[in-house]
C-alpha cells in the first residue's frame, strides 16, 4: 500500500482521538489541515485501515460505523438513546459463539459481544 499524506493525517486523527468516530467525524477533524479531503476518501481510508488490522470498525445497532484505533480484543457498550458508544474491558468467552458459527457452516472472522442499554447521563434523565 502507499503511504500517502491523506493516509496519514486520517490513521494519526483516529489514534489522537482515542474514541470511537465515524467516518464523518474523522472527516471533521482532518479537513481543517488537508482542506479538500472528500468523505468518499476518509470512509475508503478507514476501510482500508481496517482491512489491514491497523484500525478497528465497531457496528453499533442504530448508529453509523464508528472506527477506533484499538484493535487488541476487546467489547463494546452502546448507549441506545445517544448512540455512545465505549470500551468495555471484560474477559467474555466468545470461543462457544465462534464454534457454533463454523458448525453451522460460517467462517467467522473474530468475535465480540456488544452490551445494549443506556448510558450514565441518558439513565440519569
Amino acid at each position: 500500500m502507499r503511504v500517502t499524506s491523506q493516509r496519514l493525517l486520517i490513521d494519526r486523527a483516529l489514534r489522537e482521538h482515542g474514541g470511537h468516530l465515524s467516518a464523518e467525524q474523522v472527516h471533521d477533524l482532518v479537513e481543517t489541515v488537508l482542506p479538500g479531503v472528500t468523505q468518499q476518501t476518509v470512509y475508503s481510508t478507514l476501510a482500508l485501515l481496517s482491512d489491514l488490522g491497523v484500525a478497528r470498525r465497531v457496528s453499533a445497532p442504530g448508529s453509523s460505523t464508528r472506527f477506533e484505533a484499538r484493535t487488541d480484543a476487546h467489547h463494546h457498550v452502546v448507549c441506545e438513546r445517544c448512540g455512545a458508544v465505549a470500551d468495555l474491558d471484560a474477559r467474555v468467552p466468545v470461543a462457544k459463539a465462534v464454534a457454533a458459527a463454523r458448525e453451522s457452516g460460517f467462517t467467522p472472522s473474530g468475535a465480540s459481544v456488544t452490551v445494549l442499554g443506556l448510558c450514565a447521563a441518558c439513565s440519569a434523565h
